[in-house]
């Protein structure tokens, strides 16, 4: 018996898929320079996007103006601005023997920038660098001197490393910006619940009261108290009532009252419930 014979082609039976269901676009063109003192005073820049300076020299701060705007940056930060196509770049301040390298990445191809409001008015970020953006910067200067093909790919490549890692950086200083003000929120609404016991807040009052939203409110509540919203707020009522029930001073009817609860009957069920015995059993 011999083998069944497939005279057909793979390609017989398959679609060839369209080139822009599979491949990727990667839209980076950016436009790049590195200038020493002296050696320029004027640049009308080219394109729309995130102009990112860097100063290359150590110690020694760079200045320059952008639309008669004057800026410094060390060379242990990056100075990222939204610039339009046409603004004028002045680098005639730059010190003897100092080196600034600008490269401005295209506005499509970064929003994310805007998206995730990591730059703010006026159009500035300033980020700071790290050994490894630091090691970039050289290794850029090196090939800058080579001027030919392989050498500009390689420059192109370290240039997205920088811009990858100049992210990262933000990214990680915006979560903690986040975290800090989720903290001070919940500190505001333990701080309401506190003070004003006669009151049932909703969780969704709260998040109004302290302008953040339910969901949030209720995450990061239960992950700094360790208690749910309500939780906390009904075992900050129990604790208060039991207080004022153990001096003795005051009828059951009014610490119901101080603690929420329009009924007497209402307050002692939630009591009982909350630690296993009457209010009357503390007198």
């Amino acid at each position: 018996m011999t083998p069944l014979e497939n005279k057909h082609s793979f390609s017989e039976f398959t679609t060839p898929l369209p080139a822009n269901s599979f491949f990727r676009e990667l839209s980076a063109v950016m436009q790049y320079g590195i200038w020493n003192a002296g050696t320029i005073s004027e640049l009308v820049l080219p394109i729309s996007g995130y102009l990112n300076i860097l100063c290359i020299e150590e110690q020694v701060p760079c200045s320059y103006t952008l639309d008669d705007h004057q800026y410094t940056i060390a060379s242990n930060y990056t100075n990222v601005h939204h610039v339009t196509t046409g603004q004028l770049l002045d680098i005639s301040l730059l010190k003897e023997n100092t080196k600034i390298i600008a490269f401005i990445v295209p506005q499509e191809y970064l929003d994310v920038y805007h998206i995730i409001e990591l730059i703010h008015p006026p159009n500035i970020r300033v980020i700071r660098t790290n050994s490894s953006i630091d090691l970039l910067k050289q290794r850029i200067i090196d090939l800058y001197i080579c001027d030919d093909l392989l050498s500009n790919i390689k420059i192109h490549s370290l240039l997205l490393e920088i811009l990858t890692l100049q992210m990262e950086i933000l990214l990680s200083e915006n979560k903690s910006v986040v975290k800090d003000q989720l903290l001070e929120k919940v500190i505001q609404a333990k701080k309401i619940i506190q003070e004003d016991l006669t009151q049932n807040y909703s969780i969704g009052d709260l998040a109004k009261t302290i302008g953040t939203n339910e969901q949030y409110l209720k995450k990061y509540f239960k992950q700094h108290v360790g208690k749910t919203v309500m939780n906390f707020t009904l075992e900050t009522k129990m604790l208060y009532a039991k207080n004022l029930i153990m001096t003795g001073k005051h009828r059951i009817s009014d610490v119901a009252r101080l603690t929420g609860y329009k009924h007497a009957t209402h307050f002692t069920t939630a009591f009982k419930k909350y630690f296993g015995f009457i209010p009357n059993s503390l007198k």
